[in-house]
């Protein structure tokens, strides 16, 4: 199948909506975090299948969808990424259970994929599962011979669900040339209400693509410090949110990467964040849609330059009439506690596993400054980890599971970073590196 790379990308970016979302599904049945690798769409045949995911991969789904946008889709579960999703959900006692289970994660997961393509190009697709006779699908070269690959192949998006131990499972995505044409046909709303064709949103997809590639730029070019993010997590708490570094280091990172023309982010509540970007970018280079890109890179830096686990959901968006694009952002807890604390915090709560105490007796037991106890007691308290009445505090339920591992948690002394915010030596560092990955390109393998 001859499809330029042009049109690659645009598919790219369809998968990925439909992909996030079944990742977001699966995360949601195992209440546990799930990550997807980097997309790849190719031709791929029969044969090439079974060496990318492996013969003794449990295939558990295979789903076909149709009317204005056609498509199938494919899980594959390896053996040990079936046996946790059985786990988590409900310990099955035999294969055909497991089976069971699996079938049902998939509809699921297949059901989100295929919700996000139709809220995104607005157009009713109905999904259903094909007749495949069991006797006669004994690999995965005959499976897909049944829905119609040939020994050339077909072009499939691709990508993986997993945690950091467990490949859950590989996500295939299927689509043959009338599959394509009838997604460069399908008429969307635009942005200022105009209908436009897909096929004419390439050069807005080419565009955003240009800022996912910035976005990762960044992300791979920023280490933040742990004190930073032990910092951000506190100013919400003692009222200095508004000058925390690490705040305005997101905010610069999405303006610049071309997210858009104003990026703010507020402290709503503990670990809830609030995201306002104004003059969105990404609104105007993909009408009728949600914000994913923009989801996408917050959700990424928490997790993989923060390493804090976190919850995105778009509130508000222009594409649908709002003011502004604005996210709300909530922050694992257990990820978020585990870098909160200071020494003085756990002196205090030390003293006051022992019970109820009066402020001034913490001051005079705890040999510390009577400011740094008032701070220390102000986030904790925030962060429901002591209540105070009047002058007296004491530790909650809460802060006695905070104070077992905080104990663990808290890091050994760090090395001083002063310019890990510094945006100008983070975009000499992106450059740099282009640079030396342009060079490498053009130097014959023998010389690299």
């Amino acid at each position: 199948m001859n499809l330029s790379s042009f049109a690659k990308d645009a598919l790219r970016e369809v998968g990925n909506i439909g992909s996030s979302h079944s990742a977001s599904s699966l995360s949601d049945m195992l209440s546990a975090k799930v990550s997807i690798t980097p997309p790849v769409i190719d031709v791929i045949a029969g044969k090439d299948m079974a060496e990318k995911v492996g013969e003794e991969g449990v295939i558990v789904s295979v789903y076909t969808f149709g009317d204005a946008i056609t498509g199938t889709l494919l899980f594959f579960f390896p053996i040990k990424g079936a046996l946790k999703v059985g786990q988590c959900i409900g310990n099955p006692g035999s294969v055909s259970e497991l089976d069971g289970m699996l079938q049902e994660v998939g509809r699921k997961m297949a059901g989100s994929f295929v919700k996000a393509i139709s809220d995104f190009f607005g157009v009713k697709v109905k999904i259903s599962s094909p007749d495949l006779s069991a006797g006669r699908i004994r690999s995965i070269p005959d499976l897909l011979a049944a829905l119609g690959v040939n020994k050339e192949g077909v072009l499939f998006f691709s990508t993986s669900l997993q945690d950091s131990d467990f490949t859950y499972c590989h996500l295939y995505f299927y689509l043959n040339e009338e599959d394509i044409r009838r997604i460069m046909n399908v008429e969307l709303q635009g942005f200022e209400e105009e209908p436009l064709n897909f096929s004419e949103l390439l050069g807005s997809f080419e565009k955003l693509f240009e800022v996912e590639e910035r976005v990762n730029d960044f992300l791979e070019s920023i280490t933040v410090p742990v004190a930073a993010r032990r910092a951000f997590l506190r100013s919400s708490a003692t009222g200095v949110f508004e000058d925390d570094r690490l705040r305005l280091l997101i905010e610069n990172m999405l303006m610049r990467a071309g997210i858009g023309e104003k990026v703010s982010l507020q402290s709503k509540a503990p670990l809830t964040y609030r995201l306002r970007v104004e003059g969105c970018h990404v609104c105007a280079m993909v009408p009728g849609g949600a914000c994913h890109t923009t989801s996408t890179a917050v959700g990424r830096f928490f997790m993989e330059n923060l390493k804090i686990g976190v919850t995105i959901r778009e509130v508000e968006c222009r594409n649908a009439g709002g003011a502004a694009c604005v996210y709300e952002i909530t922050l694992e807890q257990i990820d978020a506690f585990s870098v909160l604390p200071t020494a003085s915090d756990i002196v205090l709560l030390n003293l006051l596993e022992k019970g109820t105490m009066q402020l001034q007796e913490i001051v005079q037991k705890s040999d510390l400054p009577k400011e740094e106890v008032n701070e220390a007691l102000k986030v904790l308290e925030y962060y429901g980890i002591v209540q105070r009445a009047a002058t007296e505090v004491k530790m909650t339920p809460l802060g006695e599971v905070f104070l077992t591992f905080a104990r663990n948690a808290y890091p050994a002394k760090e090395e001083v970073q002063e310019d890990w915010d510094d945006m100008a030596k983070i975009e000499e560092r992106i450059k740099s590196r282009k640079e030396s990955m342009q060079e490498s390109e053009e130097k014959p393998p023998w010389e690299i």
